[in-house]
């Protein structure tokens, strides 16, 4: 078992809703920040196991349960001792000094669940309970004759990087590499500076006229030369100048190659020291953490089967439908986050933590098939203060107008409509709950920011400029003709800019979006066309020069309706309303909601042909299947009592029973693939 190998395992197999499995969520510790239920009964309502079996067995599951116990001879889940069939639970924790990640799952043959140990694992048995630990002995699986109960602790770096935690539990410190260490002493300044005072005494021309000079040379008669005063000249020094002393003449530099071998080695050696040292003091501080860690585990978990715990409780877990796969609550996110956030970092360029208090109370998501179509459905409460900012911001529909330019042969589109004048009038008291709460320069800034705002900003001025609502459409993937600029060369090297023209596959968009004050708008144009950055072409303003010049935004006024876009026909027909525009599903879902996505997913293939993307060989098959597919979408329609709520999923093609089952055959085929 490597690193939480087999939980993984175990997690991955542990689909769970039967009558026991209520007992299981009694488990669950009611402080648990995260809890995730998985419906087995209905996920095997909608797919078989064979499905999953063989997808399990191109990972290698089966095989290497075999490898560690001989005893294990199966390649199938439901021989794995856990009833996959009822429900299962997950959950995490953290506090200060520890995070925990659980599980909770139905046992069904005992026997079976312990042939899929490896056999030089000892099992531990206490009484009915049997239990056994990671090498570290900081993950814990115990199971007695109905639950298998798993628990992980993970210490909290944040805590153990406190002075007084460090001194509690003798920690030590991890040493600090010494960057200076790597300087050489090889002098190549000094080599390079002997080799340039040679060349600067050397008088090259009288050189080259000597070079190119021939001499005769012609014999002459031997001179005698006078030895009287041979016996006159100085004598040679008995004693050579040492260096230091007076008279020494130091020899010429020369590069040393030993010098600079020798840094190196020095180099290595330090930086195997170093090493060293840091791994034999992260081994002890680890050794240290990884002790308190089990008996934080050890502790929690005998508290959890003996039942010595408040329990968490859900109305929704415990009555899942058939058609939900999966359920995540998570409560007071803003008190998970806190446990995460970098003090460390935060305290040295900010003086001080911010609050970051978003007014979340809790989080919760499901996983639903229905038919042949998956989807989530989640929602976000918020508290009090928070609920009334974003009923107010969220208080916009969508101007009707927007839809008549939606087709349904869109690639895609997003739609989103806040109100500006709400936005603008909370935004402050916003920013003073997430970002406020610090002591010293910063908390004055982020005041003076939010007074700023408060006193400067008319935000129904602005409300009039740009009144919240947009709609962007994605219309697909068309060739243009752009400028760019290239370089010419003359055969001196000379060159000069030359603007030229070529083809661009491109996205052609649209964005709209509603202003009943375009004079502002109107004064930019007039500056931008003095200044030749921008052309107008009766009415429609074409900015040019850059590199926006690639997505040609044009920009049109009308009826209260601010247009850009990269198609020119089509502003021209929106201008002179000879837009055929056909509105149908996509501009009914934009209409409806004040936030919406979509992709049309069977426009995709065509797309990657038309970018001529590459695609891996293992993926051709599921690319060309995505024609068949409906849309990916996400939506929303603001809040609702204290809850934002929306919806997000996909609509998978009507070969497969449902879309659960057509999902696993869409994994299977790639699994395949891969292993060809």
């Amino acid at each position: 078992m490597n690193n939480l190998k087999l939980a993984i395992a175990l997690l991955a197999v542990s689909l769970g809703g039967n009558v026991y499995s209520q007992d299981l969520l009694s488990k669950v510790p009611a402080e648990s920040k995260v809890v995730v239920a998985l419906n087995g009964k209905g996920f095997f309502k909608h797919a078989s196991a064979q499905q999953l079996n063989e997808l399990l067995k191109r990972a290698g599951l089966f095989e290497k349960i075999a490898e560690d116990n001989s005893k294990f001879q199966s390649e199938n889940i439901e021989e794995l001792g856990i009833d996959i069939h009822a429900k299962s639970y997950l959950y995490t924790n953290v506090n200060d000094s520890m995070q925990f990640f659980g599980a909770m799952m139905p046992l069904k043959n005992k026997a079976q669940f312990e042939s899929i140990f490896p056999e030089e694992y000892t099992i531990n048995v206490q009484g009915d309970l049997n239990t056994i630990y990671s090498e570290d002995r900081t993950l814990r699986i115990s199971w007695n004759q109905n639950t298998i109960f798993l628990l992980a602790g993970v210490p909290m770096d944040n805590y153990f990087s406190r002075e007084d935690i460090k001194q509690k539990f003798g920690l030590l410190e991890l040493p600090e590499y010494d960057y200076a260490a790597e300087d050489y002493d090889y002098d190549y300044d000094g080599v390079d500076s002997v080799a340039v005072a040679a060349d600067s005494t050397l008088d090259w021309e009288a050189w080259d006229e000597a070079v190119d000079t021939v001499y005769q040379i012609e014999e002459e008669p031997p001179v005698e030369r006078d030895t009287s005063d041979l016996y006159s000249l100085p004598l040679p020094p008995e004693k050579v100048a040492q260096p230091g002393e007076e008279g020494y003449i130091a020899p010429p530099m020369i590069p040393d190659d030993f010098t600079y071998v020798d840094s190196v080695l020095e180099k290595d050696e330090y930086q195997d020291d170093y090493y060293l040292k840091y791994s034999e003091t992260s081994n002890h501080n680890d050794s240290i953490k990884n002790v308190f860690a089990n008996q934080e585990v050890n502790n929690l978990l005998d508290r959890i089967i003996a039942g010595n715990i408040k329990s968490y409780k859900s109305k929704k877990m415990t009555s899942m439908k058939d058609n939900e796969l999966l359920r995540i609550e998570i409560g007071s996110l803003d008190s998970l986050m806190h446990f995460y956030y970098p003090r460390n970092l935060l305290y040295g360029y900010m003086s001080g933590q911010p609050a970051f208090d978003y007014g979340y109370e809790s989080i919760n998501s499901t996983v639903v098939v229905d038919g042949n179509r998956m989807k989530i459905l989640g929602d976000v409460s918020f508290d009090k203060e928070m609920t009334r900012y974003y009923k107010e911001m969220y208080n916009k529909k969508i101007n009707p107008k927007f839809v008549n330019y939606l087709n349904d042969d869109a690639l895609g589109f997003l739609s989103i409509n806040l109100n500006t004048e709400a936005y603008l009038k909370h935004m402050p008291r916003i920013v003073q709950r997430v970002y406020g709460g610090m002591d010293g320069k910063v908390e004055r800034i982020i005041d003076l920011f939010t007074t700023s705002m408060e006193i400067i900003v008319d935000e129904k001025a602005i409300a009039k400029v740009f009144k919240g609502d947009n709609l962007f459409i994605l219309n697909g993937i068309t060739q243009k003709e752009v400028k760019y600029i290239d370089y010419e060369y003359d055969d001196d090297y000379d060159y000069q800019e030359i603007e030229k023209t070529k083809m661009e596959k491109i996205p052609n968009y649209l964005w709209m979006f509603s202003s009943d004050d375009t004079r502002i708008f109107e004064k930019i144009f007039a500056i931008l066309e003095l200044e030749n950055n921008m052309v107008n072409h009766d009415g429609i303003y074409e900015i040019v020069g850059g590199k926006v010049d690639e997505f040609a935004p044009y920009i049109l006024i009308q009826q209260g309706i601010v247009f850009l876009g990269n198609d020119l026909e089509q502003m021209k027909q929106i201008k002179d309303k000879t837009f055929k525009g056909n509105p149908g599903r996509f501009a009914a879902i934009a209409k409806k909601n004040k936030f919406s996505m979509l992709f049309n997913t069977k426009k995709v293939p065509s797309m990657v042909d038309d970018l001529d993307l590459p695609v891996h060989r293992s993926m051709e098959s599921e690319l060309k299947g995505l024609s068949e597919y409906g849309d990916i979408y996400m939506i929303s329609n603001g809040l609702k009592g204290k809850n934002f709520t929306w919806e997000a999923g996909v609509d998978f093609p009507k070969t497969g029973k449902n879309a659960l089952d057509f999902l696993l055959n869409s994994m299977d085929r790639v699994s395949k693939s891969l292993n060809d």
